[in-house]
């Protein structure tokens, strides 16, 4: 319960710090607060295209939860519509994993690997040697996805909720409740072999076990 408390607190923290970047053009902030819009851009999610595609060429300011958004926007006192897209967690998971074992995107990314996974052989000894609940919290890539959408009670706080699985389909309805057309291009995509043909049935249990709320409140499966 303390370290809950304590990332909604340095959550807090940072939403307060980062106030001044809702009124600087060429800001994602400035670009929700004038469309009056929010995307939770969950990682490994097509969120820097789907970024890229809505609010044109705009300073990426990472990976920051409903919460976060709602207190840098003040949506306490203005109406925003908010959306957000996941993805399975077996695919996301094997997604990460091979993401940042090829160098990510930036400093950060390569840190994350230099630290957290490189001493595993490979994914399948991270998912069960590595993988617990404590790392998932050291990685920001391995987050789980209801900490950006739900609140305590695991209720989903977005507006519209897309599936990476149903990628096209969804931003085009996406396109309709924001009443624009989204071309969406690909960033940041890294050709690799399908999930299941990764996972044994130690790695699908050991998964489940970690990411259950995210299996259970979005309605995945391993099939």
């Amino acid at each position: 319960m303390f370290s809950v408390l304590l990332r909604k607190y340095h959550t807090w923290r940072l939403a307060i710090n980062h106030r001044n970047l809702v009124i600087k053009n060429g800001t994602l902030l400035n670009a929700f607060y004038k469309s009056k819009t929010i995307f939770i851009h969950i990682p490994k999610t097509a969120g820097v295209s789907l970024v890229k595609a809505i609010y044109g060429d705009v300073t990426l300011s990472g990976h920051r939860s409903f919460y976060f958004n709602s207190i840098v926007l003040k949506t306490n006192k203005e109406k925003y519509f908010s959306f957000s897209f996941i993805r399975n967690p077996f695919d996301r998971l094997y997604s990460t994993y091979m993401f940042l074992s090829k160098g990510g995107m930036n400093n950060h990314d390569r840190l994350a690997f230099d630290n957290h996974l490189s001493k595993f052989k490979d994914f399948e000894d991270f998912v069960l040697n590595g993988l617990d609940r404590k790392i998932i919290y050291k990685i920001i890539h391995l987050i789980p996805q209801h900490q950006y959408l739900c609140d305590k009670k695991d209720r989903i706080l977005v507006d519209f909720v897309g599936r990476f699985e149903n990628l096209h389909k969804d931003v085009e309805l996406l396109g309709k409740a924001l009443g624009k057309e989204i071309n969406l291009e690909h960033y940041n995509y890294n050709k690799k072999k399908h999930y299941k043909q990764s996972y044994s049935e130690a790695m699908i249990k050991k998964v489940n076990r970690i990411y259950k709320k995210d299996i259970d409140i979005f309605g995945y499966s391993f099939i």
